[in-house]
């Protein structure tokens, strides 16, 4: 089990989603519109995700699994939030 959270801990990918879950909490928390912030959290998170990170970032080469698990992490953090907020 210490071995896999070390991995875990490791991975990129892993530290990245829960960075833009964060992010995503944060943003909506600190807003007074939480549901139309939610919204455009997740809209401008495909927008960067699936459009920007897919053509320019490119060290490393961004996969579309890759930007659909950080798009997820944008998504649910902002979801979670407006949740917890109600």
């Amino acid at each position: 089990m210490a071995s896999w959270i070390a991995k875990a801990g490791q991975n990129i990918q892993f530290v990245a989603f829960w960075a833009h879950f964060g992010v995503a909490a944060l943003i909506v928390e600190h807003t007074p519109h939480h549901l139309f912030t939610t919204v455009i959290v997740a809209l401008l998170a495909a927008v960067k995700e699936f459009w920007y990170d897919a053509k320019y970032e490119k060290n490393p080469p961004q996969t579309f699994l890759d930007n659909l698990t950080d798009w997820l992490g944008w998504t649910l953090g902002a979801v979670v939030a407006l949740l917890l907020m109600h």
